[in-house]
């Protein structure tokens, strides 16, 4: 993952499970993925979760569209539920 998107995408076992997620929120990185390939477009993604700020929301669409999520998915140590 780019060093400048690593303040934007955050893992946390004790946040839904260690998936990595948009810093500050609950969201998922695959989330956010989903609805870009469902035709969401950053304005729309923005009305959907007015708490993001729009640079981490186009800093975010830039690397999975050029990445795609399988490779992100790769990239990430995500740790298995303790529940």
């Amino acid at each position: 993952m780019p060093k400048a998107l690593r303040k934007y995408i955050k893992t946390d076992p004790k946040i839904l499970g260690g998936a990595p997620v948009i810093a500050g929120t609950r969201i998922p990185i695959e989330r956010i993925f989903h609805l870009v390939r469902q035709g969401y477009t950053t304005k729309t993604l923005e009305e959907e979760y007015p708490q993001l700020e729009a640079r981490k929301i186009q800093y975010l669409l830039s690397y999975l569209m050029e990445a795609g999520l399988d490779a992100f998915k790769k990239t990430q140590k995500i740790q298995p539920s303790t529940r």
